[in-house]
């Protein structure tokens, strides 16, 4: 069996392409020699990413390409064998290459990292999609109640995904300086007025630290050193960048992007309602003192607690679960 994890591409680091990579190689390390699993990014067969520590194996095939409208669409030819072939299709390619497994009879499994992200596309399309998958993968709660709602002929179709956050990587520095971390990436007008409203109120002695253009090592290293991480989270599946921040030992602060209220817990999580800029401005300045307590036992078992949510056993057996299911239907 070959199992192809379609792969969009980014300039920069995004969790969405990690949690893919991580995926696909431990699909293939627990396929053995069942079978294999590979990442594809379509028509680009020269782009790989070492954001990561996963070294996923690449697929290089190359599809037809058709122009139908805005955007572009690729026809997937024979590209696959529907006796061999299972795909893992990302949730913001369904309407590029739904109907056309479908068609071709190509077992596919829809993998949902955000449930808003699904809404693009023609409804028709996305329902005749949903409902030709084999499986749907999702990897949080709000993602789950998202698919329930849309698609809801396909909610027996759902598997819970546990995600792994390594938090023998992201964990804190012995010594920490006052510094708080945030993602311009993501509402860079929220972070331009945040930064306005707090600059008259902010300590001489703290700085506001972007966290921009950085492999995972890079983000971790700072965000280990920093105290406390402001949260840019918007309709999130599940952020990672609040919890590496947690487990890296900053109290996290900000918008929770929906997907991020299953594990947005004090002491570590404080959330502020999204847009509500003053608000988050003040409690910037409030959670300052409260970085005193970082090595407060009641923090570091949350962290702990965090960490076993999402630790690479979880993923492990979540993973294997799916496999087994997907192998044997």
């Amino acid at each position: 069996m070959r199992l192809t994890f379609f792969c969009p591409t980014n300039r920069r680091p995004v969790g969405g392409i990690k949690v893919i990579y991580r995926l696909a190689q431990l699909c293939d390390e627990l396929l053995g020699e069942s079978g294999e699993a590979s990442v594809l990014h379509p028509n680009q067969p020269w782009v790989h990413y070492d954001w990561f520590e996963s070294r996923p194996k690449l697929s290089k095939r190359f599809f037809l390409p058709r122009w139908v409208g805005k955007p572009s669409f690729s026809d997937i030819g024979n590209a696959f064998s529907p006796e061999r072939d299972i795909v893992v299709l990302p949730e913001i390619w369904v309407r590029k290459y739904g109907v056309q497994l479908a068609q071709r009879k190509i077992p596919f499994v829809i993998l949902v990292q955000g449930g808003y992200m699904m809404a693009k596309g023609a409804k028709s399309d996305l329902d005749s999609s949903f409902a030709a998958s084999k499986l749907i993968w999702s990897v949080s709660d709000n993602a789950s109640a998202c698919i329930k709602q849309a698609f809801p002929f396909a909610s027996h179709k759902i598997r819970r995904l546990s995600l792994h956050v390594d938090s023998n990587k992201f964990r804190p520095a012995p010594q920490k300086d006052n510094l708080i971390t945030y993602m311009p990436r993501k509402l860079p007008q929220h972070i331009q007025l945040l930064n306005f409203f707090t600059a008259a109120h902010l300590p001489g002695n703290w700085k506001l630290q972007p966290i921009d253009g950085l492999d995972e090592d890079g983000v971790a290293s700072l965000l280990s050193k920093s105290k406390v991480f402001l949260s840019m989270s918007y309709l999130e599946g599940l952020g990672l960048p609040p919890i590496e921040a947690a487990l890296a030992g900053n109290l996290v602060l900000g918008y929770t992007g929906e997907g991020g209220k299953e594990y947005w817990h004090r002491p570590l999580f404080h959330e502020i309602p999204h847009g509500d800029l003053l608000a988050f401005a003040q409690k910037t300045i409030e959670l300052l003192p409260l970085t005193a307590t970082l090595n407060d036992a009641s923090i570091v078992t949350a962290r702990e607690e965090l960490a076993a949510k999402f630790s690479a056993e979880a993923n492990y057996m979540s993973v294997k679960k799916f496999l087994e299911e997907l192998i044997s239907d």
